[in-house]
This record gives structure tokens, C-alpha cells and sequence, in this order.
């Protein structure tokens, strides 16, 4: 794999800013062999193990700007208008039934079969790939893959821009949630916004601006964020924001159980 390939999957971790982490190395696949490093205004990074040859930096900013830019995705630094070009590896979901079980089984394919989501399948690198849109421009600005083994790593991956949410429905009130398939589950009653973790980026802002009341529901181990998630969008001029605390994750909810959570949602607002 040479250097810009590297790149470009080292970017895709979740790795934060000023940092030096170790991790499963998604090149060789062995355990704790990966050591990368945002400090000192660089991003480098360098597997341990004899027979792995990954190793690379980039670096040359005089400040931290480029290490948020790729970590944290502060909308200032990105053009989140930059068309994805979507690979040849992305194909259809009924070219692998591993795909086709893995969205009947997280509560997708009810969004996938009525076009409230684009899904296609990664032949190279197999995954479930959810494709994320500009609500501007209405393009394909990146993906969000999901490994559908334990030997594909990281689990869940970033193609493309990493700063623009994945969205699933066209409600006038939507949710924020964790992950794509989340997003989905909840997209035949309200629009489905995955933020892709617990950490509301500033740039997610402009993308919930549209709706009129946002619900919370993050997994049921980040009530805590969650609150402060709420905290944070009323502060900045968000007037009606709900926590919804769960027993387990939205994705897990048959369709009826997540009707009977938001069916009196505006009597909840």
C-alpha cells in the first residue's frame, strides 16, 4: 500500500488532536502495533510489527489548524461542498447477502427499500457503506462504512469529507444519534442525523438549523453527553431540544417501540 493510500486510511481513524495513541493496526491487522501522533502540529504514523511495512507523516503547518481539520472537522478549514467520486468497490447491497442481513438485522432496510437512505456495499474492503449528501448542494460528499467482520479495521471507517452528517428522511423535526443505522431506524417518523459519535462538532450546526425541534438520542452508556449535547445547542439559539434517555440502542427498536417514543413528540417539546 503506498503513501497516499496510507494516508488516507490513517485519516479515516478516529484518532483526536494532540495526542499519541496505540491501536489495532488496520494494515497488518495485528494487535496494539500502531502507534500515530498528532502533536507538534504533524500527523504521523508507524506500525511496529516486523512484517508490516505502514509507516508515514504529514506535516509542514505551522499551527494545529490542519490536525483539527482532519480530526475534529471544525467547519471553517473544509469544503464540505467537495463531490465524493464514489469507487467502483461501491456496489449494490444484493451483491452480498452479508450486507443485504446486516441492514435487515440493524433496522435499515425499510430506509434503504423506501430511498430515505443511499446504501451500497464495498466489495474491496467489505463493508456497508452509507453515502452522505450535501443538504445544500444535494451531492455526494463522502461515506461512512461499516466492517461487516472482525477482521476489518476500524469498524466503522470515513470516505471522503468527514465534517458533513449522515441524514436519513425529509421530517420537519429530526433526531441526532450516534451511528447511520440509528439514523435510519427513525427515518419513517423523523429525520435520522448521525453525527458519527458523542461530540457535537460546530459545523453539524449548520446542518440542523432547518428543523424545528431536535431530539437527542444517544446510546444508553452517553446520557451524560447527551444533556450537555443539549446544553450546548440551546446556548447557541436552538430553542427546542429534547433528551430522549434509552434502555439500548435506537438501532435495536422494532419500529412500533420507536412510534410509541416520539408519537407525542410535540407534546414532549
Amino acid at each position: 500500500m503506498n503513501y497516499k493510500q496510507q494516508l488516507a486510511v490513517v485519516e479515516g481513524l478516529f484518532v483526536p488532536p494532540d495526542s499519541q495513541i496505540r491501536m489495532d493496526c488496520p494494515f497488518c491487522k495485528n494487535k496494539n502495533t500502531l502507534s500515530v501522533d498528532t502533536t507538534e502540529n504533524k500527523l504521523s504514523w508507524y506500525c511496529f510489527h516486523a512484517s508490516c511495512s505502514a509507516k508515514g507523516k504529514k506535516d509542514g503547518e505551522k499551527n494545529m489548524d490542519y490536525v483539527v481539520k482532519v480530526f475534529t472537522g471544525s467547519g471553517s478549514f473544509c469544503n464540505q461542498s467537495n463531490e465524493f467520486e464514489t469507487p467502483d468497490s461501491f456496489q449494490s447491497i444484493f451483491s452480498n447477502k452479508k450486507a443485504m442481513n446486516y441492514l435487515h438485522k440493524n433496522n435499515c432496510w425499510e430506509a434503504w427499500a423506501w430511498h430515505r437512505a443511499e446504501i451500497k456495499y464495498d466489495v474491496k474492503q467489505d463493508r456497508v457503506v452509507f453515502l452522505v449528501r450535501n443538504r445544500h448542494s444535494n451531492k455526494i460528499v463522502g461515506a461512512v462504512g461499516r466492517g461487516l467482520n472482525k477482521n476489518v479495521y476500524p469498524k466503522w471507517f470515513m470516505y471522503g469529507n468527514k465534517d458533513v452528517p449522515f441524514k436519513s428522511g425529509n421530517c420537519d423535526d429530526a433526531v441526532i444519534v450516534e451511528d447511520c443505522p440509528s439514523a435510519c431506524a427513525v427515518s419513517n417518523i423523523l429525520t435520522g442525523i448521525a453525527i458519527m459519535g458523542t461530540s457535537l462538532k460546530e459545523v453539524h450546526k449548520s446542518h440542523l438549523r432547518p428543523y424545528k425541534n431536535l431530539y437527542i438520542c444517544l446510546d444508553r452508556d452517553a446520557t451524560t453527553k447527551a444533556y450537555d449535547m443539549a446544553k450546548d445547542l440551546r446556548s447557541s439559539g436552538f430553542d427546542n431540544v429534547i433528551v430522549k434517555p434509552l434502555t439500548d440502542d435506537l438501532k435495536y427498536y422494532n419500529t412500533d417501540e420507536i412510534k410509541e417514543m416520539f408519537y407525542d413528540r410535540k407534546a414532549n417539546a
